[in-house]
């Protein structure tokens, strides 16, 4: 493949070119590819029935407004900046993959991992907080939205972060262009994560 081509990577814009290097891996809607969108489409049914579930709950519980208030909106949104910052990592990791800048790769893949700890570890500390304040998942309807919707990002959050680290762990062993595909694979699911969030933040710490 000629090194003008134009690669559908995440992290290049339309008309961007290879600047080192040939790319050897496969182009357009590969199985990886088409895989990856057939869950996050069944992923997207099972978020759109919890967000629509919340929203028409929310409509006959104006009280619910008044439980938000005892979510911490710092921690919420010191997290909503870890996750876009960790989200920014990733794309970088996936173009240097392209580029064959194996440093460059893992370095920010670590970043998107130690960001995602990161987050975990604020919504760790979020749950301490509300468990120390007598709120719990059978707390009341309003809770048992929260833990769930948020209880459930956080496991996609640990399935993105083993999938990095198992890339990160092949780019030992395996030529860095090789991978280009699966770090796209995997820089498009953990966007998908990212956009939960967005709906996520605003639904719950804004509905107060």
């Amino acid at each position: 493949m000629d090194k003008n081509t134009t690669l559908p990577v995440l992290g290049f814009e339309p008309g961007d070119q290879l600047p080192t290097g040939h790319y050897s891996g496969p182009v357009g809607l590969t199985p990886g590819r088409l895989g990856i969108w057939a869950l996050i489409a069944s992923e997207i049914v099972l978020f759109a029935g919890l967000f629509g579930s919340f929203i028409l709950m929310r409509l006959i519980n104006p009280g619910w407004a008044e439980e938000a208030r005892h979510l911490n909106l710092y921690a919420g949104t010191l997290n909503s900046l870890v996750l876009l910052t960790s989200n920014f990592f990733m794309m970088k990791s996936s173009k240097s993959f392209v580029e064959d800048r194996a440093e460059d790769a893992r370095k920010f893949m670590v970043f998107t991992m130690l960001a995602g700890f990161v987050f975990l570890g604020i919504k760790a500390y979020e749950y301490s907080g509300e468990f120390a304040h007598g709120e719990f998942p059978t707390s009341g309807g309003f809770w048992s939205f929260y833990f769930l919707m948020t209880g459930i990002h956080a496991l996609h959050i640990l399935g993105g972060l083993f999938a990095i680290f198992l890339l990160l762990s092949k780019t030992r062993h395996e030529p860095l262009v090789s991978l280009a595909s699966r770090a796209n694979i995997t820089g498009i699911y953990w966007s998908f994560v990212e956009v939960v969030w967005i709906f996520l933040f605003p639904l719950l710490y804004l509905l107060a």
